[in-house]
């Protein structure tokens, strides 16, 4: 007769979480089979709290299920074979007198394990993380390279305190109020992944004092754009052809760099931006201008079957990076304070001024949310395209004016 010991229900088991009491023993634990559901519990009659858990893959695990605070807690002790029967049991008698004293061993736990890891121990999980779910996450590296790592990085979990992050946040923001609210939420979101993974049981960085931001609204001034135009057109491939993309588009940075030659259909004046790219997650078409056309037109004949439009000098990727490439065409054109994205706004507040009604300019800039553009209604691609057109053709115009 085999020794396989059958897990059953019991009366009042949820169908997902079989479970059944017996006297464990090596023998019975090693011929455990795999159930037939994602999990079950075999409960120790020795050592009451004890039980062994059971995966679909047959992995088994000794756990404690106990009650703290109110709260049904499985805390798990570790593997079988790695950890013995025996010495389970003592650990489970030992949790079982912790609680009885009114201590919550999950709490001590994490406790004891945000004093052995730092927040530098922490961060490549985080990044990890990112990367999965963040396209923005080289922002986020910044962040940690430049702020968070040199103030925080040598800390343990546990030594971290609110007065430490809000100090931080503090002394960035004395010179870059918006930079420090980014770092905050940047911080808050980095040690709350060490709360949900069980590394740390509050997060001190939560609900830190941020600083008042005003909506940005620099745009070109019409005595800039000659000397900006000039400045791009100096600055030589691919910076050049780059920067004008984003003027004859209005589009975000991201998108542009990004652009792939398979989403775009230089016959119908059409560009795709592809969903994993777009900021809205969503299939983005863009009405390509006259002078857009012509730029790809100009790349196309010397792509040599890239399949990035603005390809990187290294490795199989696009080209990444414009801060340092700008800076020098700020400097060169004698402009303060204008960022890249300004010249999107700048875009927009061109339609604007063209009489485009908010639906146009949403078809033209790619937006879809009524809080970006005020309203959102499909036009057809040909009104967003001629008001495209008419606003870069009033950007780009230089000694029209003076003639």
């Amino acid at each position: 007769m085999s020794t396989a010991l059958s897990l059953t229900k019991l009366p009042s088991t949820s169908e997902r979480t079989p479970t059944t009491r017996v006297k464990l023993t090596e023998q019975r634990i090693a011929n455990l089979v795999k159930p037939r559901v994602s999990v079950a519990y075999v409960y120790d009659t020795v050592t009451p709290s004890l039980a062994v858990r059971v995966g679909s893959t047959g992995g088994r695990s000794f756990v404690v299920v106990k009650k703290i605070n109110g709260h049904t807690q499985r805390i798990t002790l570790g593997r079988y074979p790695g950890l013995r029967l025996d010495d389970a049991r003592q650990a489970a008698r030992t949790i079982a007198g912790e609680i009885a004293k009114g201590n919550d061993p999950v709490a001590l736990r994490k406790a004891a394990r945000a004093r052995k890891t730092k927040l530098s121990d922490l961060w490549p999980s985080y990044l990890s993380h990112l990367k999965q779910r963040n396209r923005t996450w080289r922002r986020d590296k910044q962040r940690w390279e430049t702020e968070v790592s040199p103030a925080l990085g040598k800390k343990a979990l546990a030594e971290i305190s609110r007065t430490d992050c809000q100090g931080l946040i503090d002394r960035i923001g004395a010179d870059r109020p918006i930079a420090a609210n980014r770092v905050a939420a940047f911080l808050s979101a980095l040690l709350n992944f060490a709360v949900r993974s069980d590394r740390l049981a509050v997060n001190p960085a939560k609900g830190l004092m941020r600083f008042q931001e005003t909506s940005r609204s620099r745009i070109l001034k019409s005595d800039e754009l000659e000397n900006l135009i000039s400045s791009i057109e100096t600055e030589g491939e691919p910076w050049a052809s780059v920067f004008l993309m984003l003027l004859f588009t209005g589009a975000r940075r991201g998108s542009v760099l990004g652009m792939r030659w398979e989403d775009i259909d230089l016959g119908a004046a059409n560009w795709t931006i592809p969903a994993q790219v777009a900021k809205n997650k969503t299939a983005t078409p863009i009405p390509l201008t006259t002078p857009a056309v012509k730029l790809l037109q100009q790349r196309l004949d010397h792509s040599a079957g890239e399949p990035w439009v603005f390809p990187s000098p290294v490795g199989s990727r696009h080209l990444i990076g414009l801060t340092k490439a700008w800076m020098r065409v700020l400097r060169r054109a004698g402009i303060q304070d204008l960022r890249i994205h300004d010249l999107r706004r700048s875009v927009g507040t061109a339609l604007a001024r063209a009489g485009a009604s908010p639906h146009i300019i949403a078809t033209g800039l790619g937006h879809r949310s009524i809080a970006s553009a005020r309203t959102y209604v499909r036009l057809a691609g040909e009104d967003a395209r001629q008001a495209l057109n008419d606003a870069v053709a009033s950007l780009t115009a230089r000694g029209s004016n003076n003639a």
